[in-house]
């Protein structure tokens, strides 16, 4: 007998997955407040001798693309000399470009790159960002009780023990919540 587990071909999520697979490893959420910030339309074309898959991405309103200031001046300093009034190779030459990397900010949370805070989220915080999870588990499909998952976060951010835990809270109130479905 195996051990190893083969995927599910149907869209099945298991209640311990369901989190991880909907909401935080999905490049279409941000991981701050579980909004939207990305559709990903998927294309198979077929041509030639192989078929290839195409994914385009397209922002929603919840996000804007922004370079980000920090890795802009970063980049910037790296092409400086490390002398104090010698300019160095922080002259343009002919050719030379700025560069600038993109990333998209979450218009409803602010953060940049779409990454969640290392703070830890107040009981309030916590419980109201059940709604937007909620919603992305409506959009996937998946059955779940959104009692459950509110009185879930609640009761976990009560407790001093788990408390700081805000990602195993969420994993752990959404696998309670797909399973009381």
């Amino acid at each position: 007998m195996s051990t190893t587990s083969t995927p599910s071909t149907d869209g099945h999520v298991s209640p311990q997955r369901a989190f991880d697979r909907i909401i935080w490893a999905n490049p279409r959420v941000c991981n701050g407040c579980f909004e939207r910030i990305k559709e990903i339309e998927e294309a198979t074309f077929s041509g030639g001798v192989n078929d290839h898959d195409v994914q385009e991405h397209h922002r929603t309103p919840q996000a804007t693309l922004e370079p980000d200031e920090q890795i802009q001046r970063s980049v910037d300093a790296a092409t400086g000399s490390l002398r104090r009034d010698d300019p160095g190779e922080a002259t343009s030459r002919p050719g030379q470009q700025r560069t600038s990397i993109a990333r998209t900010t979450c218009r409803s949370c602010a953060r940049i790159g779409c990454w969640a805070d290392d703070d830890t989220l107040s009981k309030v915080q916590a419980v109201r960002l059940t709604s937007p999870i909620a919603e992305r588990l409506e959009d996937a499909g998946v059955e779940f009780d959104s009692h459950a998952l509110r009185r879930a976060v609640r009761l976990f951010k009560e407790r001093d023990d788990v408390q700081g835990y805000d990602t195993e809270i969420f994993r752990r109130s959404v696998k309670l919540a797909v399973q009381r479905a």
